[in-house]
């Protein structure tokens, strides 16, 4: 039992640095266009799907769809973001990217890709692979645990 809660703890330890790092990586793109993460996590979600429904953007984030009506709110003020009622359901929300907002949609997307490219180059090819893998891994495990707690 030792030996799991010393791994558990350097697991937990791993993933509080990674998390920093990803989050300060984040906040680096973000501040290029003066918004906050939570609206650039929201962006750049939108700008991957055409005709995004607000209910979708929600369950895609994590988070309520009260939380995600302000984060987009918050991009129709700033003109990044058009929101429309759905053609299917006059009850959803539509939202798309402005022009403007594919602009700094492609400028994050380009950003961020050259960026892991150079992170990943740091990474032995030998173990390239590995890594993706263990990353899957580590999403499979988040995903069951969530699950579990849900069914509880």
């Amino acid at each position: 039992m030792l030996m799991y809660d010393r791994k558990s703890k350097e697991f937990r330890e791993k993933t509080r640095i990674l998390e920093r790092n990803l989050e300060s990586l984040n906040s680096n793109d973000c501040s290029i266009c003066s918004i906050t993460s939570a609206q650039c996590h929201a962006l750049v979600e939108i700008g991957r799907r055409n005709d995004s429904m607000l209910k979708d953007l929600a369950t895609t984030l994590r988070i309520d769809i009260s939380t995600a009506s302000k984060v987009v709110e918050e991009l129709v003020k700033k003109g990044l973001v058009l929101r429309e009622p759905s053609t299917i359901d006059r009850r959803s929300v539509q939202i798309n990217l402005s022009e403007e907002g594919k602009h700094i949609f492609d400028q994050i997307e380009n950003n961020m890709d050259l960026i892991f490219e150079e992170i990943f180059s740091f990474i032995d090819p030998q173990k390239q692979d590995e890594l993706l893998r263990s990353l899957s891994i580590y999403n499979q495990a988040i995903e069951q645990w969530k699950a579990a707690k849900e069914n509880e």
